[in-house]
């Protein structure tokens, strides 16, 4: 080493040695006010990198300047900063965050305390990483909630969903919840081209979403409830400087998965096999003698590019706190030809008058949304049609040169004029571009909302709320004229009884408008009793909802031509309007806020029933006992945070029969089928005909019993419930046959049984690692729901679930869940495979009749489970979610419609499945009813894997930034075969493909 080498050494020592005598070392404990170490509790040196975490002990130690500023943090509590002042010893105690600990749950008109809650309410609240991966604040319930099953339309653009809590309660009438949107109650259904309600939020906008799932939490809501309530809270302006929000997404959106179908070249293979090369079967492959390989689904399916943006500017001008956001998203489907454009503004003002005695908020929201359709058969379609055909003939034909089947099963060429066969599958490609559907749809919710505080009472307050939901849609759909399509359907001309089929187009136009208007108006008391140690929180209300639907409905027939061609039929104007009265209370007392009570009652009246039913009353009670407060308990205080028994009992009610709206009275139609005239003077006139109707239809109520426990230890590190319910439904609305004679139809709508829903909910809550940089966050939910009817009226037993050709194969039966399987009890071979023909003779008689039936498993699962895991490193976050349904069955109708290999005997040949066995026996009902097709769809999906960065301190500490990249939907594991294990309806045909989504985002706050 040179002597200039040593003498830097040595100056480098000498120089760090004052250094080293700047800093101490400085230990302590951190722990709550009851002396319980705080385990993971942050340790910062103010304005540095230099940093700590308690141990299991709550000890720390750190090196840091004598004068130096400790920053002591702990999710829950209230952050400190205490100075060094040169100590060696430092010990903090921190005092629990009594906004966390008081934190406020919404509920129905007014809000509890989370800790004071005695019904079974879950809240979410999303954060950025939620929220970017939604297209629609319904993307944010799956897999949120034990007990709430969030069912996808597929992979649909337009993102429609079907969303059960806790079950099914009613066979005919709606299952969804209510929706609440800043205090206005959505009106169930949509207008043509239109989705659920809940659409019209955009996640990034989204403050909470509370899940009220028993009657005594949701009974407030009374004869809308019976499903569960979803209030949806948005985001409101804040105090202070403006605060402006920006995300965008890019998705990347791709087929996961397709039919496994035969190919070109394995189906000619087949052919010929089984039939022979010189067989008239072999003679109909290709065309001209050319075996083409054409994959029809990969014809109708594509890989897309969308995206969505989102703008919001939030604070206070003067006295005003606003908020204003905007958004925009395009959401392009797999299939081509979908799609949904959707541009989204709201604007939220919540001014305070008279000292605050006075508080206002007015919201109004907006869409606009713009959507494409693909041709609902065209999947089906592209599974069964014969790969071995081109997609246009090279020769031409009269159906835009789209290869097709003449009526006598060859193909369609220059020379076989307009000839189309009936029965087979139409041409998938020309399906898809020649099908023409689309829709605009405006909706719009508000309300303006007046809370005041009397001044000469202050406990007691005032509220009305004025509200209203609008939309409108109209939705045009049409085949281009001389299109496949457009030949077979045909179209009528004045005085012709049958369709004229000379590729004339049909154009259909309906235009719907939905509004609903609200007035709330109630009175609410609350007030402390600190000589009894007693809370008192009184409510009292009117509630008015008016509803009407109306349109129009019109067609013609055109030639191409813009605005050319005729009206195929009289434009058909339709008006339905019904209301809602309701009065309402509720009682809500606390003694030494650990002993709680909740009365709440309802009384409804709907204009669906006559004037002898048309009033239902739903009370509902619940008990809260907080034992983690009582003295006994003082030993484990230490340990845990939180223990809280609840008990519930309520009623509540159902009428929303779906676009049914005066069943109980007589009432006369008129046709506007052309196919439904009578000769009267030489005239064909429109048939008015007089509708069924049940003047005695009634109330159907569900009435349920709720057990629950809350639990929280280790300073809230593990947290959680644990519910028991039981809901019984009764009256049940159904659609079921009459006795014979006694109404002017066979079948309507009646009250004829019993339905019951048991289960068991259990939500963990878990931060399993929690140091300075490191936190991993796991949270896992279980549910468990068994369904069956428990009473029908006799003769009641009704089939469902069609799979084509009026044959159902799902059955509604007492002793029975809804919606099971009936079916025949297979036969099979020894070596697995079915014995064709051949089922158990169930009833013994020797033959097999439809009373050899049975009913096996149903379409709803038996346990959904759901983990969601965060893992965050300094500024990088990771996560994953992983969602399992388990005991959900689904008939296979794509596998019962492609497995025949009759289907080849006669040209046109339909395409084969390649991964399945395949029929020898003809194609009959019996076959296709069979529980061969009836399959465990049990399934795990992984939801989402999601990567980010954040900058939280860019630009002087003036802005916020986050990275990301997701992927949805990358992988599930399930033994069932067909496109995706995830059906609502239990019927596998024609779904949406669901697909693998690749997503890139940013999110800037500033």
């Amino acid at each position: 080493m040179t002597r200039k080498t040593w003498l830097v050494a040595a100056m480098l020592l000498c120089f760090s040695f004052p250094a080293l005598a700047q800093n101490i070392t400085v230990t302590g404990t951190v722990s709550d006010n009851t002396g319980e170490p705080l385990i993971g509790a942050s340790v910062m040196a103010k304005s540095t990198t230099v940093g700590t975490a308690t141990d299991i002990d709550g000890n720390y130690t750190l090196s840091v300047a004598p004068d130096a500023v400790l920053v002591f943090s702990y999710v829950g509590y209230n952050t400190q900063e205490v100075p060094v002042d040169g100590r060696s010893t430092v010990d903090v105690v921190l005092s629990e965050n009594t906004v966390v600990l008081n934190e406020v749950v919404t509920i129905g008109y007014g809000v509890v305390k989370k800790s004071d809650a005695t019904g079974s309410v879950a809240v979410i609240k999303p954060d950025e990483i939620e929220a970017g991966l939604a297209t629609s604040a319904q993307d944010m319930l799956v897999g949120a909630s034990p007990g709430v099953v969030v069912t996808t339309d597929g992979g649909s653009p337009q993102g429609s969903a079907n969303i059960m809590i806790r079950g099914g309660a009613s066979l005919k009438a709606s299952n969804e919840p209510l929706i609440v949107i800043d205090g206005v109650p959505m009106e169930r259904g949509n207008v043509a081209g239109g989705s659920n309600p809940i659409g019209l939020v955009a996640p990034e906008n989204v403050e909470s979403m509370t899940i009220l799932k028993d009657a005594s939490a949701t009974a407030i809501y009374g004869s809308r409830a019976s499903n569960g309530v979803i209030i949806i809270t948005t985001k409101k302006g804040k105090s202070g400087k403006p605060q402006v929000n920006f995300s965008a997404n890019m998705y990347i959106n791709t087929p996961r998965k397709t039919m496994s179908m035969m190919s070109g070249n394995e189906y000619a293979d087949f052919i010929t096999s089984y039939y022979g090369a010189d067989s008239d079967q072999a003679a109909a492959l290709g065309q001209n003698g050319v075996i083409y390989n054409t994959d029809w689904q990969k014809e109708i399916l594509r890989t897309t590019v969308s995206s969505d943006y989102n703008l919001s500017v939030g604070g206070t001008v003067g006295f005003l706190p606003y908020r204003v956001a905007v958004s925009y998203t395009n959401n392009n489907g797999i299939i081509k030809t979908s799609r949904m454009d959707r541009a989204t503004m709201g604007i939220n003002l919540t001014p305070k008058f008279f000292d605050g005695l006075l508080q206002v908020s007015a919201n109004v929201k907006g869409a606009y949304i713009n959507n494409g359709y693909n041709e609902g058969g065209a999947l089906g379609s592209a599974v069964s049609f014969n790969p071995t055909l081109p997609v246009y003939n090279p020769d031409g034909n009269a159906f835009l040169n789209y290869t097709s089947y003449t009526n006598a099963g060859g193909l369609a060429g220059p020379d076989t004029g307009l000839s189309l066969n009936g029965l087979a599958s139409l041409n998938p490609a020309s399906l898809i571009n020649e099908y023409h559907k689309s829709a605009k749809v405006y909706q719009s919710v508000g309300n303006l909302q007046f809370d005041l505080k009397m001044p000469f009472l202050p406990e007691l307050r005032a509220n009305l709320n004025l509200g209203y939901d609008y939309s409108h849609g109209e939705e045009i759909d049409y085949n281009t004229p001389f299109s496949p399509a457009a030949y077979r359907a045909g179209h009528y001309v004045p005085g012709s009884d049958d369709p004229v089929k000379d590729g004339y187009g049909t154009w259909n136009k309906r235009n719907e408008e939905r509004y609903n208007l609200l007035l709330d108006f109630y009175l609410n008391y609350n007030k402390e009793f600190d000589a009894i140690k007693s809370n008192l929180d009184v409510t009292a209300g009117y509630s008015w909802q008016k509803f009407r639907k109306s349109g129009h409905n019109f067609s013609r027939v055109q030639d191409g031509a813009d605005d050319a061609g005729y009206m195929r039929s009289p434009v058909k104007y339709f008006s339905t309007p019904y209301q809602l009265v309701s009065f309402f209370g509720r009682v809500n007392y606390s003694f030494m806020e650990r002993y709680l009570l909740t009365v709440t009652v309802r009384a409804d009246g709907t204009s669906r029933f006559s004037k002898d039913n048309r009033w239902g009353t739903f009370p509902s009670v619940a008990l809260g006992w907080r034992i983690i407060d009582e003295d006994f308990m003082s030993g484990v205080r230490n340990t845990m945070n939180d223990l809280k028994l609840r008990l519930g009992y309520g009623v509540t009610g159902q009428q929303d029969l779906p676009d049914i709206y005066f069943p109980y009275m007589p009432i006369y139609g008129v046709s506007d089928n052309l196919n439904e005239r009578y000769p009267i003077d030489g005239n064909n006139q429109f048939l008015v005909t007089p509708a069924a109707f049940n003047a005695d239809l009634k109330w159907e109520e569900t009435t349920t019993w709720n057990i629950g426990l809350d639990f929280a230890f280790l300073n809230n590190r593990i947290s959680g419930s644990v519910d028991w319910y039981q809901r019984k439904t009764k009256d049940l609305l159904t659609y079921a046959n009459y006795p014979a004679g006694s109404n002017l139809s066979n079948a309507g709508d009646l009250n004829l049984g019993d339905l019951q829903n048991t289960g068991l909910e259990f939500n963990l809550l878990t931060r399993p690692v929690v140091t300075r940089d490191f936190t991993w966050s796991s949270n896992i939910n279980v549910a468990w729901n068994k369904n069956k009817i428990t009473r029908l009226a006799d003769g009641a037993d009704s089939t469902t679930g069609g799979i084509g050709n009026g044959v159902n194969v799902q059955k509604h039966q007492e002793g029975f869940p809804a919606y099971s399987f009936w079916v025949y009890e297979q036969v099979y071979n020894p070596d697995g495979t079915p014995l064709e023909g051949v089922f158990v003779d169930r009833n013994g008689d020797g033959t097999i009749t439809p009373d050899d039936k049975y009913l096996y498993h149903s379409k709803d699962p038996a346990v959904t489970l759901n983990w969601q895991n965060t893992f965050n490193y300094k500024n990088w976050d990771l996560g994953f979610s992983l969602r399992a349904s388990i005991g959900n069955w689904v008939y296979n109708r794509n596998e019962s419609n492609n497995a025949f290999i009759s289907a080849t005997s006669t040209a046109p040949l339909s395409n084969l499945l390649n991964n399945v066995y395949l029929w020898k026996s003809t194609r009959t009902t019996e076959l296709i009813t069979s529980d061969y097709f009836v399959r465990n769809a049990s399934f795990l999906r992984c939801d989402n894997i999601t990567l980010g960065y954040t900058w939280p301190e860019l630009l002087n500490n003036q802005m916020r930034l986050r990275l990301y990249g997701a992927v949805q939907n990358p992988f599930v594991i399930t033994k069932y075969k067909g496109l995706d294990p995830e059906v609502f309806n239990g019927i596998d045909n024609n779904i949406y493909p669901r697909p693998v989504t690749f997503s890139v985002g940013v999110v800037a706050s500033f």
